[in-house]
């Protein structure tokens, strides 16, 4: 603690909380102080101390150097006012306080600025949190008395309400889609009755419209989530950045990367993630480079996936983002170096995202680590035993109705097959397979691929390179998560 500050600090809180407004009950919450306790510290009543001073500091984000040079300015200021009351002005004070006039005058602007941010910040924490109590009271409720309580109750109608409605319809899309359509509507019908300036309704409007987007990719509707991200994007520059605590502006492209990335567009997908990577929340970095990720696997640049997985490791690691984000950035490590042929150094890894996923009770988790320990041993050459388990993975996809997964286990047990020259089990494999397919919808232009590799099974003319592809494309579509 720099020592000439700890005397002069009392004063420079009175003067803060004067010039700056702030209401005391806040400010003493943020120091970690009671209220009787600031104000007795702003008046000189009681010293001040280090403890304080270094929660004052990390509250203004300033460093003891900072401080003391903004209380300096204010020091001197005085002294100048004292000379001028006592008939005394040396030499050059005139152009002195002047300066000192001005210099003080911006340091306390850029103070209010910061704290007020840093108020806003304490605000919209304690409005996250009662959207979240609000949240458990609507989630008991049916539908249609849902939209009942938003339309006839006011507490409703506020921006962490609106930003708790779409994060709960990006949840819900990993288990059933036409539930994340309700929660998205309902996001954008309660963005449309909060007050607010037209700004603030329209970067609200833009915001909830994404995830009506979001809502209708995992639904397959593309043509419908097309035009609720380009609704989305025309509001987002209407009303971009006037309630950042609330929105991240990154969401509304990260979210659209998705669907180009399950249209196979993916040059757009990246453009759309790079831009997210620039204007995220910090909290937002590792969950938009693991998209990156996925996007240049399926794109098929193993080598460039495992960069991005790389570069998101350290922020994974000291545990931002989603806890599971730990295992889904090994699963991704292990898939990739087997696109690379690499089987002994992704069996190398098996071991750690195994024993990350032992406490977790997600059985999908689980059967997906199963698939991957049979590809791996695929490619360590343990063809039969990795034929039995894709196999096995394969059938309890099916049964709990995951066409998606059932149908890249059943193309990689094609691509083993094919290895081995055995063409007739792949017809057959193929034909079991069949009701699968259906259900996902050849007719989809993202399942090109799937159509090609059946038609030369046909032909007898499938190849492992065919079967890959197939796999490819349908790994774009939307799964449960």
């Amino acid at each position: 603690m720099h020592p000439t500050i700890g005397p002069v600090l009392p004063g420079a809180f009175r003067a803060l909380c004067a010039v700056l407004e702030i209401e005391t009950g806040k400010f003493a919450r943020a120091l970690g102080i009671s209220r009787n306790t600031l104000r007795r510290i702003a008046t000189g009543k009681t010293r001040l101390t280090e403890a304080h001073q270094e929660a004052a500091m990390a509250f203004l984000g300033a460093t003891p150097e900072e401080l003391e040079a903004a209380v300096s300015l204010a020091t001197l200021m005085a002294e100048n006012r004292k000379d001028a009351q006592a008939g005394h002005v040396p030499p050059g004070a005139k152009s002195r306080r002047g300066r000192f006039a001005k210099a003080f005058d911006a340091a306390v602007r850029d103070t209010r600025a910061l704290l007020e941010t840093k108020l806003r910040g304490i605000e919209a924490e304690e409005a996250r949190e009662e959207a979240a109590g609000l949240w458990q009271e609507l989630a008991t409720w049916p539908q249609r008395e849902r939209i009942l309580f938003v339309e006839t109750r006011d507490e409703f109608l506020t921006p962490a309400f609106i930003a708790r409605l779409c994060d709960e319809s990006e949840k819900a899309a990993a288990r059933k889609a036409s539930e994340a359509v309700e929660l998205a509507d309902l996001a954008l019908k309660v963005a449309g009755r909060a007050p607010g300036t037209e700004a603030q309704r329209a970067g609200r409007l833009g915001y909830s419209w994404a995830f009506v987007g979001n809502a209708g990719r995992v639904s397959n509707k593309l043509g419908e989530a097309d035009a609720a991200f380009a609704s989305s994007c025309e509001l987002c520059l209407l009303g971009y950045g006037e309630e950042p605590e609330f929105f991240d502006p990154a969401r509304p492209l990260d979210l659209e990367a998705s669907l180009r990335r399950n249209q196979g567009r993916f040059g757009e997908a990246l453009i759309l993630l790079e831009r997210a990577l620039q204007i995220c929340w910090p909290s937002s970095r590792p969950r938009i480079l693991l998209k990156q990720a996925a996007t240049l696997e399926q794109e098929g640049e193993p080598e460039k996936a495992l960069a991005a997985l790389d570069e998101a490791h350290p922020a994974i690691e000291r545990g931002e983002g989603d806890p599971r984000f730990r295992r889904v950035l090994r699963f991704n490590v292990i898939k990739n170096l087997l696109h690379l042929e690499r089987p002994g150094e992704a069996a190398a890894l098996l071991p750690e995202l195994k024993a990350l996923s032992v406490d977790t009770d997600n059985d999908l988790d689980k059967l997906r680590l199963r698939w991957l320990e049979a590809v791996v041993q695929a490619g360590l050459g343990q063809r039969d035993e990795a034929l039995a388990e894709l196999g096995a993975v394969r059938r309890e996809f099916s049964r709990q109705n995951l066409p998606g997964d059932s149908a890249i286990a059943g193309l990689y047990e094609a691509q083993v097959l094919l290895g081995d020259g055995r063409n007739a089990e792949v017809r057959t494999l193929t034909r079991e397979m069949r009701p699968i397919f259906d259900t996902l919808g050849l007719e989809l232009e993202a399942l090109a691929a799937v159509r090609l590799f059946l038609e030369a099974v046909e032909r007898d003319a499938a190849t492992v390179a065919l079967a890959r592809e197939a796999a490819r494309c349908i790994c774009r579509l939307p799964r449960r998560a």
